[in-house]
């Protein structure tokens, strides 16, 4: 059996260059992992087209990953003129770009435009690596022009809660750290957008067994991320007793798994 990949999510402070990195290898592995990744984006290109202003004609898709946000809102009515894919990882941007339509690899949270440069932003399971979401979500207003929109999905605390437990029982890790839902739309308003607020949307997903969850999120790039941590659990004895202690976390001795998402849909509205 081969050692064990990172299976817990960082404490904050994220290390930007660990997640560049992480995210940059796993371009070529995730779309192989990512049905969690579809569906989510997928319902944020629809609550955008529900919500999308008349004329939204340039829209930044924020972290782009390997573009299935950007996808569906081309292939849909009220595609918008100019979609620009951005994502911190350069291998994700390339996958992500549309093709015609721009690509830039930069930073969330330092974000390279100037104020009002877009109708709309949409982002689907990226904010939660950032270190501070209000601080994010303040240059996502500053770039919105007035009576913008920003449409995204981000994960919320409860999120991989049987790999959690099954963490604090072997060595010690944590998943996470993810807010919770009140939290998430606070910073929405915080940060100077109206209406805002963040809908809870909990899902379950099955798993052939825990080492499959560890192998999914492997391949989706989504490991410890912090310096400090040690790279993950390695060896047979200790792989065998994360999964161990996942089938206890779960009561299930045998057969398939649980694996639990809870995804949060953030919406606002830049007023001026």
């Amino acid at each position: 059996m081969p050692d064990s990949p990172e299976t817990s999510l960082p404490e904050a402070p994220f290390d930007k260059r660990a997640v560049r990195r992480d995210f940059g290898r796993a371009a070529a592995t995730y779309d192989r992992h990512a049905d969690l990744q579809r569906r989510v984006a997928a319902e944020v290109a629809a609550l955008y087209r529900r919500l999308a202003p008349w004329g939204a004609e340039r829209v930044l898709d924020l972290g782009c990953g390997t573009g299935y946000v950007g996808g569906d809102l081309m292939r849909g009515e009220g595609a918008p003129g100019s979609l620009l894919a951005l994502d911190l990882a350069h291998p994700m941007t390339r996958r992500g770009r549309v093709p015609g339509h721009p690509a830039v690899t930069g930073d969330a949270d330092q974000l390279p435009f100037a104020a009002g440069s877009f109708d709309a932003v949409v982002s689907s399971l990226t904010l939660q690596w950032s270190n501070d979401l209000e601080a994010t979500l303040r240059g996502v207003t500053r770039i919105l022009r007035p009576g913008g929109l920003l449409v995204a999905s981000t994960l919320l605390a409860g999120t991989l809660e049987e790999l959690d437990a099954a963490l604090r029982g072997t060595n010690g890790g944590r998943v996470g750290p993810f807010l919770e839902a009140p939290e998430a739309a606070a910073a929405v308003t915080a940060a100077g957008l109206r209406a805002g607020e963040c809908r809870p949307a909990p899902e379950v997903d099955r798993a052939a067994d825990p080492m499959e969850v560890l192998r999914g999120l492997k391949g989706l790039g989504a490991v410890a991320k912090d310096p400090g941590r040690a790279r993950g659990l390695r060896g047979r004895r200790h792989l065998g007793a994360l999964c161990r202690a996942y089938r206890e976390a779960t009561g299930r001795p045998e057969g398939t798994v649980p694996v639990t998402w809870n995804v949060g849909y953030l919406v606002g509205w830049k007023t001026s």
